[in-house]
């Protein structure tokens, strides 16, 4: 039986808001790290590793205005502290938002039954979190730590974050609505796919056309001319049905793997190299009282080279390769170059 240990209602200030091409919310990669960093802290003292992670969001605002009161958002930023002239530095754009999450994380290596191990692994995380980072947020507070170690506790457990939503993987609604496209036009590509999760998409419909009426006196080539035509625009609907978003969801391989020490200023030069670019896919925020298994909620990493990609079993698609000419883009790629 899986174990889980459920950190209840994170309060996050100043998260990143952007992950690759996407933002409004953290890469699942960072919920991922975040759980690692803790495992590796109790596997030294506790011999208790952690697992996947599974993501509830109950609240989240992102750092953004409109500097018109209308029109598109654009990111509140600062810019601190001033230059040795008094004026504004220049900065890279940051995202920066405030949420609220909870997290289900596997545990593995804890016995059931174990008390005092379990009194210990709940004091150690409650002292540790405070000092950790999670999307490169500061941890502001947190409602509880618990451990989930039974069906019955478990189910209570979702019941108790409502309301809110959690994360899933939908890679294989990608995956068809891509092939659907592929077969009504030969030249789309993946990635007009995938932005078809995101984009707000009209059409319009022209109505019955209304010929210009010839009144007497004048020219006849001017009723003649073409006719006005007036045209109705529709709301697309989005690919399937549910809540969708395009997400960052791991890292695509786009040179080989350099051997340790190869590649210099490396944060490990003692572990193999290899550079890489984020991969995305599409994820369904799904409410909490329609999860009935949390294993199907759970992010894992997969191994395939060269994807290092985050998924969990509630997907059961195959893993898309890149188009031809992203591919092409990428065989030339040049360490040096960086």
């Amino acid at each position: 039986m899986h174990q889980y240990l459920l950190l209840k209602k994170l309060n996050v200030q100043n998260a990143n808001a952007i992950a690759g091409l996407t933002y409004g919310f953290p890469a699942v990669t960072n919920f991922l790290g975040f759980a690692h960093a803790l495992s590796r802290q109790l596997s030294e003292r506790l011999g208790i590793s952690l697992g996947g992670v599974a993501v509830i969001s109950h609240r989240n605002h992102v750092h953004a205005r409109q500097p018109k009161g209308w029109g598109d958002y654009v990111f509140a930023l600062t810019r601190n502290p001033l230059t040795q002239q008094g004026n504004t530095a220049p900065i890279n754009e940051e995202g920066r938002m405030n949420m609220q999450v909870s997290l289900l994380i596997e545990i593995e290596g804890l016995v059931a039954g174990d008390q005092t191990t379990e009194q210990a692994l709940q004091e150690h995380v409650q002292q540790t979190i405070p000092s950790m980072r999670l999307a490169g947020g500061q941890i502001t507070d947190f409602a509880s730590c618990e451990i989930l170690n039974d069906d019955d506790s478990q189910q209570k457990a979702l019941r108790r974050l409502m309301p809110g939503f959690v994360l899933l993987d939908r890679s294989d609604y990608l995956e068809a609505h891509y092939l659907a496209l592929k077969a009504k036009q030969q030249d789309t590509c993946l990635f007009n796919a995938w932005c078809d999760f995101s984009k707000l998409k009209y059409q319009a419909t022209p109505l019955e056309e209304q010929p210009l009426e010839h009144k007497q006196g004048e020219p006849r080539q001017q009723a003649e001319s073409p006719s006005t035509i007036k045209a109705k625009w529709d709301y697309l609907p989005k690919p399937n049905a549910g809540y969708l978003v395009p997400i960052a969801a791991g890292y695509y391989a786009i040179s080989e793997l350099y051997s340790p020490g190869e590649v210099s200023c490396v944060r490990d030069e003692t572990v193999p190299v290899a550079f890489a670019e984020t991969a995305y896919s599409v994820g369904e925020w799904q409410s909490v009282h329609r999860l009935k298994d949390i294993n199907l909620s759970i992010w894992r990493y997969t191994h395939q080279h060269p994807w290092y990609l985050a998924k969990t079993p509630s997907s059961t698609t195959t893993i898309l390769e890149p188009d031809a000419e992203m591919l092409a883009s990428t065989s030339a790629f040049d360490p040096d170059f960086l």
